[in-house]
């Protein structure tokens, strides 16, 4: 819920606009001078909009203007004004005010104008934040267990109510996050990396500060949840969310209220919260180490995403779409031979969707300009944790590639470049696979 303060030394002024402003759900606070709103601004109170008379006793509009750009704060402000007063209003645009409403207003007008200004700090966060955040928005499957999960998806989005994902790690647990806010229409899409934020910082990260809060914090900061309003917020790996914020986490999704740190406000948020985590929550719980109550709520609906050695339809289909994917970034027009495809299909896969990625990202930069992978192309570890029956024979493909290599290098003296030539591959190419057999001149 957004808070809007109103200054204007008259109340009946204030007293509108505060009908006005709570009938469209917002919450709001009104003074009749600006030192007692900027008391309260000091003291630490959490403000998203000022609308203020321009021309008031004391310390007017301007001088409310001039105070929030010393002190840093980030918080528009509208001015309010006669209509023989435009021009210092539009002298207080130039110095930083959003826009300025003259009287007598329309209510439609001053609505639009407030929408507007919500609207675009809302796209201004997320573009901050999220400029690149659904490059690959695509979910690849062919399996029955992902259509289940794709299904879950689209009933989830429709509602509110918290998700927990779980799953091994690269399974794509942030992938079905993203795709459950994308359909939901909601804006923005916040993640927190719970796991890469030290626990010292976790809380003023999480729930922002107030200028002078601790030391160093010269300026307010709204956190990572305000940044999420009317969007979603997704905490991944949650499991490493510090003992001391969870209480504090479960009070936020059971009421929608919390405070900044250095602030005694209480901020009521409207937001979508997606967890994520590889860990056993509720073996955690048994060790102490995750609140009972906390793990009920954020599991209200839930999404165990399977390891891909649970879909192996899925398999072929994500490699064929990698393939394309780093085939066409580097310009490369590469194959895949039968025996590689069987290959990833024997597989399993302990590093998931991510592991089998990063496998055909590796040998499509490595391969020449029409080249079909073949076993041999494969990374060594790859082809050690299989057992299948495929690599038996890659094994003397690697023996007999590794001495053709030795042979040519000693022919031309170690000369890279020639025996890469003779060899009719790049030097890049032969170098790997010196590396690969760690050969050496002798």
């Amino acid at each position: 819920m957004y808070r809007i303060m109103v200054v204007d030394d008259e109340e009946n002024m204030c007293f509108i606009l505060k009908m006005l402003f709570e009938e469209e759900g917002y919450s709001v606070i009104t003074f009749t001078n600006g030192e007692e709103a900027l008391r309260l601004i000091d003291k630490g109170e959490v403000v998203d909009l000022i609308i203020t008379d321009l021309k008031m006793q004391g310390i007017d509009g301007m001088g409310i203007l001039d105070y929030l750009k010393k002190t840093e704060r980030d918080i528009p402000l509208v001015m309010i004004t006669a209509y023989g007063s435009i021009p210092d209003a539009v002298e207080a645009m130039k110095k930083g005010a959003s826009d300025f409403i003259t009287k007598p207003f329309n209510s439609d007008i001053i609505l639009h104008i407030v929408k507007k200004i919500f609207r675009e700090r809302n796209v201004q966060i997320e573009n901050e934040i999220l400029s690149d955040i659904f490059h690959e928005d695509n979910i690849i499957y062919m399996s029955g267990k992902m259509k289940k999960i794709i299904y879950m998806v689209k009933k989830f989005s429709s509602v509110s109510s918290p998700v927990l994902i779980t799953g091994e790690s690269g399974t794509g647990k942030e992938l079905i996050a993203k795709s459950i806010h994308l359909k939901s229409g909601l804006h923005p899409f916040v993640k927190i990396n719970c796991s890469s934020i030290p626990e010292s910082l976790f809380e003023s990260e999480l729930f922002g500060y107030q200028r002078g809060a601790f030391t160093g914090a010269t300026k307010d900061y709204k956190g990572k949840i305000r940044m999420a309003e009317l969007g979603t917020l997704f905490l991944d790996e949650i499991g490493e969310l510090p003992m001391h914020i969870q209480p504090k986490l479960l009070r936020l999704l059971e009421d929608g209220c919390f405070e900044p740190l250095g602030s005694n406000t209480t901020i009521k948020v409207n937001t979508r919260f997606i967890c994520a985590t590889n860990r056993d929550l509720e073996n955690m719980i048994n060790e102490g180490q995750f609140r009972k109550d906390l793990y009920y709520r954020i599991n209200t609906l839930n999404i165990r995403v399977p390891s891909l050695r649970e879909r192996k339809e899925d398999i072929l289909p994500l490699m064929d779409y990698y393939l394309s994917k780093f085939s066409q970034e580097t310009g490369k027009n590469i194959k895949i031979s039968e025996a590689v495809k069987q290959a990833f299909v024997s597989y399993d896969w302990p590093g998931n969707v991510r592991e089998l990625r990063n496998i055909v990202e590796r040998v499509v930069v490595l391969a020449n300009e029409g080249e079909e992978i073949k076993l041999m192309h494969l990374p060594r570890e790859f082809s050690q944790s299989s057992g299948s029956r495929i690599f038996l024979e890659e094994n003397k493909l690697e023996t007999a590639e590794k001495s053709l290599i030795l042979e040519e290098l000693n022919k031309t003296g170690w000369n890279v470049t020639a025996a890469a030539k003779s060899l009719g591959i790049s030097r890049s190419n032969l170098r790997y696979r010196i590396k690969k057999y760690k050969l050496k001149e002798w």
